[in-house]
């Protein structure tokens, strides 16, 4: 489990180490030829005492996976104190509370897949995206060789397992069955822990499947000879994790010179771990594990770790076409995005998403 994240009680030996480390990664990435640039530099400045702006960000669920790598590296490895921020992250219950944080106060910035921000957008929640953090889904469907699960039309019929009922997971689900003309109510949806031990549930036949993340299906197919994980049609259908802020936060010139500050260290602390992929990602695994501030079974698993860290790397922080840099948001598939959901009746239509989403505050070239 991660730790749960605390501001530093002693922000200036704290903020020494994590630039130490930071500069230390970088150095190694230079040896190795393999660094672009990007990991944060040395300076005099990093040598004066600086004031650090306190900013609470919450994530939808606990940081117990590499989806949440961008966060977790930016805090360990100094990404945000480079940049003024002194950042708490304090993960809530789903995305809907996340959400309900944000609006309320409680935090300045949070990201959200656009199967759950999109239906509060509609409903005229001011919530505006500024930032895109995941191009696609990375869900996985695990089940056994016995009854594989490799398409939609395979869970016909089926019960299928996922973390909560009505949640992203399920929601991806009815997208895809819908794009398939696989009916929705021909699968019976069961909340589950999904962690490997449910692949017991599979294999005593209480389950088809059942949905997981990316870093559980990787350890699953690891751990198991008669597993079989597919993305079964669930990454076929448009899913853009975005962040969020809210109009209000955008009037405010202090707050919006803090989120572009946030948005910048995440920006560099991902161009790093993508720099670092030839490494294996060495560098970045080392500092995560090194900086005592994360605990989970996949951050110690060599093999699953960096199978993750390839596809978030090239799949997934990335889009494909490779026509839009980093965090910068894609319009056009914020476009198609919104369509496919009108179309399969997750939206009421008619609204021009355009005005909930801009380019203004994310990382210049």
């Amino acid at each position: 489990m991660s730790r749960a994240v605390r501001p530093p009680a002693t922000s200036r030996r704290r903020k020494n180490a994590r630039v130490a480390t930071a500069l230390l990664a970088a150095g190694a990435l230079a040896l190795t030829a393999c660094s672009t640039g990007g990991a944060p530099a040395a300076s005099d400045g990093d040598e004066q005492e600086t004031e650090l702006t306190k900013m609470l960000v919450v994530t939808f669920l606990p940081l117990e996976s590499f989806s949440f790598t961008p966060e977790m590296f930016a805090y360990s490895g100094g990404y945000f104190e480079k940049h003024g921020l002194d950042v708490q992250l304090q993960p809530v219950q789903g995305t809907a509370a996340a959400i309900q944080a944000l609006l309320g106060g409680a935090t300045p910035i949070t990201r959200a897949s656009t199967v759950d921000v999109f239906p509060a957008m509609e409903q005229g929640q001011e919530l505006r995206s500024i930032g895109t953090m995941a191009y696609k889904s990375n869900l996985r469907v695990a089940s056994t060789e016995d009854n594989s699960i490799t398409s939609t039309a395979d869970m016909e019929g089926a019960t299928i397992g996922m973390g909560s009922l009505g949640g992203t997971s399920e929601k991806m689900l009815d997208l895809a069955l819908g794009a398939d003309g696989v009916p929705l109510d021909s699968v019976t949806r069961q909340a589950v822990p999904v962690t490997g031990a449910t692949m017991e549930v599979v294999r005593q036949g209480q389950l088809d499947g059942y949905i997981v993340s990316l870093d559980t299906s990787l350890a699953i197919a690891q751990q198991n000879d008669d597993a079989v994980v597919d993305r079964a049609g669930l990454t076929d259908a448009p899913d853009i994790q975005t962040w969020i802020t809210t109009a209000d936060n955008l009037e405010d010139p202090e707050l919006v010179e803090d989120l572009e500050a946030f948005l910048a260290a995440i920006d560099e602390a991902v161009q790093d771990v993508i720099d670092d992929a030839p490494n294996d990602f060495e560098n970045v695994l080392q500092t995560l594990r090194e900086s005592g501030d994360w605990s989970f079974p996949a951050l110690e698993d060599d093999q699953v770790a960096v199978e993750a860290l390839k596809i978030y790397t090239t799949e997934t922080w990335v889009n494909e076409a490779a026509d839009v840099r980093l965090l910068e948001n894609d319009l056009e598939a914020w476009q198609t995005t919104y369509d496919t959901y009108v179309d399969a009746g997750l939206l009421q239509g008619g609204k021009d998403p355009q005005e909930w989403i801009t380019n203004d505050y994310v990382p210049g070239d």
